[in-house]
């Protein structure tokens, strides 16, 4: 068996993380994607509930995947990013955080079929200045706004590819 490596699309809302994680684990051998927004916490949870469960069902994941490849679509900060480098550590799996980045105004805009909502335009607002655009331990930071989910998806292969030791 081939050891894991986890690639985490980091970004703020309407930056890209599903449309170029479902197309990244197309084009990756053995590879699985994984919507972090789908963590069956309750709607009218906090958003620091929310994420806990998100969170711990991410770690889960991690820790019973039979893939070579996962891909993980979900924001995360400093601390979720240590609890994640735990799990794949735990498992000698490869953690690999990319963070996508258009300019705010490219995802404060409709883009595809998306329509944001008010609350969701306040959200991303908040997520640039929360820094979600520009994380440190990013190994790869991504302006999406300029070429196709495919070639976003293409690129970040190519990075994971080329980086593995």
């Amino acid at each position: 068996m081939s050891p894991l490596t986890v690639i985490h699309l980091n970004g703020p809302i309407n930056s890209g993380k599903t449309t170029i994680g479902l197309a990244l684990a197309r084009v990756l051998p053995d590879a699985r994607f994984i919507d972090g927004d789908d963590h069956d916490a309750p709607e009218d949870a906090p958003f620091d509930v929310q994420w806990a469960i998100a969170l711990e069902r991410l770690v889960t994941q991690v820790a019973n995947a039979r893939e070579r490849h996962l891909v993980i679509a979900y924001p995360i900060g400093e601390a979720e990013f240590e609890r994640l480098r735990a799990a794949c550590d735990a498992r000698d799996a490869r953690l690999f955080v990319v963070t996508l980045a258009p300019p705010e105004a490219i995802a404060a805009s409709n883009r595809g079929s998306r329509a944001l909502t008010d609350w969701e335009r306040n959200r991303i607002a908040e997520m640039y200045r929360e820094g979600y655009a520009s994380r440190p331990f990013s190994q790869m930071v991504l302006d999406t706004s300029g070429a196709t989910p495919d070639a976003c998806a293409a690129r970040i292969a190519q990075h994971v590819a080329a980086t593995a030791s």
